[in-house]
């Protein structure tokens, strides 16, 4: 029973982790102000300084020395809905689901940003990320090199929920953030129709998150039915009556505990303060109507290094200490390795995380002179993302309890969490019109696939089938200096429907989520919401503006 309920916290704890790495499935997005204009279909269409990221050939497109300030401004919010299920009507089910208290209620998060040494910053009054940016540019007179250097956040995915939404059972607070801070770069020019080039990526990399923790299992819920049945609590002030009628042999009212009740608060923040990769690039440009472009970003290992925090409510701390002092408790405690009853729990942890790499190419496409079509096809590695796998500095009891029952994911001090993540192609358009010699309009379209397999969706990371619709313009504002802005938005929307009421625990599982919804007894993995109707809907608008001039 208390053994359940632990291996329950371990993997819903494993769950956690794992799943706030989805984040870095919005890889390639709010870079630049132009890229984001055209929906990221610019691999043929140089974007200046960014041409670093993007494709480090399109530097040679930039004369003598430059400068380039950009920010974007990122707007984030997801909502989350909790239903039982139509048709469910609770015959036959051990643990009634309509009791759950978050049945029917909606959560909300917006954006949020990881600050070292503050930790976790919620944009409570304003939920907008800003992304700045900045770099500069040399090209020597008569020489074929261009070199250029940037500073810029190739991702920066986070939100926040309030402490008492419904959603905080899985990532009540989250970050990811990956800052390239030194960017030492070339574009060398091997004759007038060809370019070649090459970026080499210093980056820090952060990975941060804060969640409350439950354990929504069958055998708690008979646990709270003993304690019940014991009339260890007061019916109406919950207050300990004093009744435990088994003691000295078991204790089960040392805390008043329940699958919907809390267990405690998790918090892990870890950080790769020097994560190198490189991206390379081709440009061949034959005549004015034509372009082909090529990139590929390789791939980053960040070995994040940080500290875990995991602080238990006062019952369910209580409930072991008094479980560990009667007889059985202490043998089963001793042969289980239960946890003792402390409570809190703190340590170092690490992982090994792959920033995947990406191959992307493209053409750009003049007609009449003022018009012009991009189109890219790009593919991520998501194929590297088998498994995540915690590493913990000591033995940890919620580490040591889970072990016996699920051994190929679980040890004394690891954690392994299934993945299956799938690479995948996706298309970008983008579209430009030359109003006049100073001003050139453009629209771009992103249809983006989801790389998260329909078991593996959460509410941590909403990141289904995705559609990016932008416009914005590139102005001339002298000779020497151009002003790029631009407008997006997209919207994923999912619903992750419950298994059917007849369904087993080895039955087909149709439609649940391992990482979210289903509701199985032998199940080793983590479902904070078992049996419920889940919808998500994310919403994200970005704004951007970029300046460059030469000096």
């Amino acid at each position: 029973m208390n053994f359940a309920m632990v291996k329950r916290l371990t993997l819903l704890t494993l769950g956690l982790a794992a799943g706030s790495t989805h984040a870095q499935l919005a890889t390639n997005l709010f870079l630049d102000t132009k890229a984001m204009s055209l929906g990221n279909a610019v691999t043929a269409d140089p974007v200046g300084i960014m041409s670093i990221h993007f494709n480090p050939a399109g530097l040679t497109k930039l004369d003598g020395r430059q400068i380039q300030f950009s920010l974007q401004n990122i707007y984030l919010n997801v909502e989350t809905e909790f239903d039982v299920p139509e048709d469910y009507d609770g015959e036959g089910q051990l643990l009634d689901v309509s009791e759950d208290p978050v049945a029917g209620q909606k959560g909300e998060a917006s954006a949020a940003a990881f600050i070292p040494g503050v930790g976790i910053v919620p944009m409570d009054t304003l939920p907008i990320m800003q992304l700045p940016g900045a770099g500069m540019s040399i090209r020597p007179e008569g020489s074929r090199f261009t070199f250029a250097n940037a500073v810029y956040i190739p991702l920066a995915g986070g939100f926040a929920k309030a402490d008492d939404d419904p959603g905080r059972y899985q990532a009540k607070k989250v970050a990811m953030q990956r800052l390239s801070y030194l960017t030492p770069s070339f574009g060398y020019k091997v004759n007038d129709e060809f370019s070649v080039g090459a970026s080499f990526l210093f980056s820090q990399h952060v990975l941060a998150l804060e969640q409350d923790l439950r354990a929504p299992n069958i055998l708690i819920a008979v646990a709270e039915q003993l304690q019940d049945a014991f009339g260890c609590f007061d019916d109406v002030t919950g207050e300990p009556t004093g009744n435990d009628p088994l003691v000295p042999l078991v204790a089960l009212c040392g805390g008043n505990i329940g699958p919907y009740d809390d267990v405690g608060t998790l918090k892990i923040e870890t950080m790769e303060s020097l994560s190198p990769s490189f991206n390379t690039g081709f440009l061949w440009e034959p005549n004015e109507w034509f372009a082909w472009g090529a990139t590929y970003q390789s791939e980053a290992r960040t070995h994040l290094k940080g500290t875990y925090e995991l602080e238990y409510t006062d019952d369910f701390a209580g409930f072991f200490r008094k479980l560990q002092s009667t007889i059985f408790g202490a043998i089963g405690g001793a042969i289980f390795q239960l946890p003792s009853g402390i409570k809190k729990e703190t340590g170092l942890v690490s992982t090994e995380q792959v920033f995947p790499q990406r191959f992307q190419t493209g053409i750009k496409l003049k007609f009449f002179e003022d018009f012009q079509f991009n189109f890219d096809l790009g593919w991520t590695d998501f194929d590297k993302w088998d498994a995540l796998t915690l590493q913990f500095d000591r033995p940890v009891s919620f580490l040591s309890s889970a072990k016996i029952m699920a051994p190929e994911l679980v040890t004394d001090t690891t954690l392994r969490q299934p993945l299956g993540f799938k690479s995948v192609w996706s298309p970008a358009y983008g579209f430009a019109y030359d109003l006049n010699s100073r001003v050139q309009l453009r629209a771009g379209y992103e249809p983006r696939a989801s790389s998260i397999p329909d078991d593996a969706r959460s509410i941590q990371a909403p990141l289904g089938f995705m559609e990016m619709y932008s416009m914005g313009m590139g102005y001339q504002w002298d000779k020497d200096s151009v002003v790029d802005l631009a407008f997006a938005f997209m919207e994923s929307r999912e619903t992750i429907k419950a298994d059917p009421q007849s369904e087993t625990d080895v039955g087909p599982y149709s439609n649940s989520s391992n990482a979210l919804n289903r509701n199985c007894l032998t199940c080793t993995v983590t479902n904070p919401y078992p049996g419920l109707d889940v919808k998500t809907k994310l919403t994200i608008g970005a704004v951007g503006i970029t300046y460059r001039t030469k000096f």
